[in-house]
């Protein structure tokens, strides 16, 4: 029973306080006065008006205009009755929870209300929810009430919470067997101490129960195999008390119903070997897809293995006869090896392989390259200035008819033509200008006939063989004797250098390059 709160004195008005003001020595001086008031306060009963409704609406982000809001939260303010909420006829949600409410009344206008919640009151009774047909979720727990009852009207409830109330039997939950749509019911933490009939009670029911919580009654313990039993009874449940019922569960439930514990062992290794194989197993297209890649990966493999092999057959047949380890070559590379050591000396072969394999110096390198260039430099010079003598011992030509002749150099090859032709010394007699235009053009002319041809005209013509044959030289060779024999002074010392040259870079005697000898 709860103890009714003292009784207030009553307040002045502020009017009243404004024409007769309290003196301040009536005023609470001290702090065990104020808390004496504030007790007092707080046991005032607080009756729900539509003004604090409106005032709670505000505090708590909500519209001010009652038809506006479809969602009402008055929980936690200690109500003891439920009124003034006419206005709020469109409300789908409301929340009472936790107040110090008795009795269920004043939602009479809420036609369209789906979800009630009334936790935590002193409610003993339902009653007074036949507007309320709309209903789906009702939370009476942690209440007082004894006996479910006036809820058959209301068809459309899924979800109904009756735990920690004063439900002492299953005949006081009777009024279950009306509601078609329920599939949540948490009956929980009661007083319900039956123990014959339960699961047949349960599977009664005609509501196909997916959620059930049933535990915390003293009965429970009591129920020999309870749990079984009821996943058994209830096929659509998929969550008992206070732990799902997992399929291997509900399939031990069923094996255990006909062959006892050692059945239900059996199913439950019987469904983990289904599922392991449904987890490892590989669907047909995924399996083709599988053999098809590993075909590929094989195919690659094969082919890489062969390119390779083709590979080292090309660089084997690269090799020597003695790389390839042929028994004759090897013989043969030993027998010149000992020669070579016999003849140069054992000294004189780490000296060279020493050389050979001694990395490069770079100023080495380049002083090598250098006398290289050098020795092209100067054979190409040599073979220029050879065939410009040539051209001169083939210039004297005898006269005919005691006259003179001059014949052109004799005609040398295309690729030696023209080297000779860009090449600029000495022996370049021919000038620019009008007065050796003609000697150009008798030049070009007898340069375009053929040797063969001119043979066969002095053949033709008739052979008078002077006396007394004379050399006839040119003007500009005569002035330019003195030019050609400094030329030629410079030739001579030019070929001396250059077989200095050759015999500095020339290799020593017995070291000719041969297979063997680059083995070594």
């Amino acid at each position: 029973a709860v103890e009714p709160c003292p009784k207030r004195p009553a307040v002045p008005s502020n009017m009243a306080l404004a024409a007769n003001p309290i003196p301040k020595a009536a005023l609470c001086t001290n702090s065990k006065d104020k808390h004496q008031a504030e007790d007092a306060d707080r046991c005032r009963v607080k009756r729900m008006s539509a003004e604090l409704v409106l005032e709670i609406c505000k505090e708590r982000s909500m519209w001010a205009q009652p038809h506006l809001n479809t969602q009402l939260y008055l929980n936690y303010k200690g109500f003891e009755t439920i009124e003034g909420l006419e206005a709020y006829i469109n409300i789908r949600a409301l929340y009472l929870g936790s107040n110090n409410i008795e009795k269920i009344d004043g939602l009479q206008g809420m036609k369209d209300l789906r979800s009630l919640q009334i936790e935590g009151n002193r409610i003993r009774c339902i009653e007074n929810l036949t507007s309320n047909v709309e209903l789906r979720q009702l939370n009476l727990e942690f209440n007082a009430i004894r006996r479910l009852s006036n809820l058959s009207h209301l068809t459309k409830l899924q979800h109904l919470n009756v735990a920690k109330n004063a439900i002492a039997s299953l005949e006081d939950l009777d009024e279950l067997k009306s509601l078609p749509c329920l599939e949540n019911l948490d009956v929980s933490q009661n007083a319900i101490e039956d123990t014959e009939g339960v699961v047949e009670f349960w599977a009664s029911l005609p509501a196909e129960l997916k959620i059930l919580r049933y535990h915390g009654n003293p009965g429970v313990r009591s129920i020999e195999h309870y749990r079984k039993r009821l996943v058994n009874a209830l096929p659509s449940l998929r969550y008992l008390d206070e732990r799902p019922v997992f399929p291997v569960e509900r399939k031990a439930s069923a094996a255990w119903a006909e062959g006892g514990l050692q059945a239900l062992q059996q199913a439950k290794r019987d469904y983990l070997q289904e599922q392991y194989r449904q987890q490892n197993a590989v669907d047909p297209d995924r399996r083709e897809f599988l053999t098809q890649q590993r075909k590929l990966a094989i195919a690659r493999i094969e082919r890489e293995e062969r390119e390779r092999a083709e590979k080292e057959e090309k660089e084997e047949k690269g090799y020597t006869a003695v790389q390839r380890g042929e028994p004759a070559a090897v013989d043969e590379y030993t027998r010149a090896w000992r020669e070579k050591l016999e003849k140069y000396g054992a000294e004189h072969l780490r000296e060279e392989a020493a050389a050979k394999s001694a990395p490069v110096n770079p100023a080495q390198q380049q002083q090598k390259l250098a006398a290289d260039a050098a020795l092209a430099e100067a054979q190409r010079k040599a073979q220029a200035e050879k065939i410009r003598l040539n051209a001169y011992e083939h210039n004297k030509l005898p006269s005919k008819a005691g006259g003179m002749t001059f014949a052109p150099p004799p005609r040398e090859r295309q690729a030696e033509r023209h080297s000779a032709a860009h090449e600029s010394n000495v022996a370049s007699f021919r000038q620019t200008g009008a007065a050796t235009d003609f000697a150009d053009r008798q030049f070009s002319v007898l340069d375009g006939m053929d040797d063969a041809e001119i043979h066969k005209e002095e053949a033709a013509a008739p052979q008078s063989k002077p006396e007394h044959e004379e050399e006839v030289v040119p003007d500009l060779w005569k002035k330019m004797e003195k030019e050609n024999k400094e030329a030629e002074s410079k030739v001579h010392e030019m070929h001396a250098k250059l077989k200095e040259v050759e015999h500095k870079v020339e290799k020593p005697a017995g070291t000719e390059t041969t297979e063997l000898g680059d083995l070594d």
